[in-house]
């Protein structure tokens, strides 16, 4: 978000002095003092810092998200896993969806976080606000209950063959769920990855793992499996359920390129529960 700043110029005159005029100015105002005897070289104006308010987006997009007809999404949070066509989608300057397959986020403020994404896809997690569907509303108070997202678009066809080198991926901070208590301060936690991709006559054959971690306790989601077609999913392990699994997603990267889209669920060895979205682009 870009600030305008006013500049104020303020005039020391006598007259000013001897009635002991002035007054406060707000903190983005900048004052510069003019000799009235010979003009002053113009000052150079002191922008000020403003640091990031708590509770704001976070995160951001190198491109907006190019939508269409062949555009789908995976959105998991406590209670709702749901994936589809992404129409109606809405994405507002910050690079954050607030409309999605019928998802509506909503609040003020209303509040994204990890926000990332390009022309082939975006991706957050919904920190504040309410969002609803045809089922009902979710508050999010901004404690640990959150909505992450991914909408991508599917490829039109798998190649035949191919061997892929995925990147480290981009994650949402993984949100606690429930298991095992955990303070505050393990709300969110940390994740990172790997992954690899092959195609041959079976179809696509995608290896992933995650490392999750949260108050000093760590987990891990793997998975090795083959989808048969460019629009299929694969769910692994216990995603349906309060386990550890995924449910994995293959998507088109643009020029080439071809991405992996996981939505997880992590226990930790702390016997906590934690979920959250990945988006591996490979090439």
């Amino acid at each position: 978000m870009q600030l305008n700043h006013a500049f104020v110029l303020t005039l020391i005159a006598a007259s000013l002095a001897a009635c002991g005029g002035g007054g406060s100015s707000s903190p983005s105002d900048t004052t510069a003092v003019v000799n009235t005897a010979k003009p002053a070289d113009p000052v150079a104006p002191v922008v000020p810092v403003v640091p990031t308010a708590t509770g704001e987006n976070t995160g951001a997009v190198s491109a907006r998200f190019a939508n269409g007809d062949n555009s789908r999404y995976i959105f998991t949070s406590i209670g709702l896993q749901s994936s589809g066509k992404a129409s109606p989608l809405v994405q507002d300057a910050s690079g954050a969806l607030s409309t999605i397959g019928g998802i509506v986020m909503t609040g003020n403020p209303a509040v994204t976080r990890e926000i990332s994404g390009d022309a082939a896809f975006a991706q957050g997690r919904w920190f504040k606000g309410a969002f609803s569907n045809s089922t009902g509303a979710t508050t999010l108070s901004g404690n640990n209950a959150s909505g992450h997202y991914v909408a991508y678009n599917v490829l039109a066809a798998l190649p035949a063959t191919g061997t892929f080198t995925c990147d480290a991926g981009t994650f949402t901070a993984p949100s606690y769920t429930g298991g095992s208590s955990v303070s505050s301060t393990a709300n969110f936690g940390t994740a990172s990855g790997t992954a690899s991709m092959s195609f041959d006559a079976s179809g696509a054959k995608v290896v992933l793992a995650i490392d999750a971690s949260a108050g000093g306790s760590t987990g891990k989601v793997s998975a090795s499996t083959t989808m048969a077609s460019a629009a299929s999913s694969s769910i692994t392990g216990g995603y349906l359920s309060s386990g550890t699994g995924a449910q994995l997603m293959l998507g088109d990267g643009g020029a080439g390129r071809y991405l992996l889209i996981a939505a997880y669920k992590a226990q930790l060895a702390n016997g906590a529960n934690y979920q959250g979205v990945a988006t591996f682009r490979c090439s």
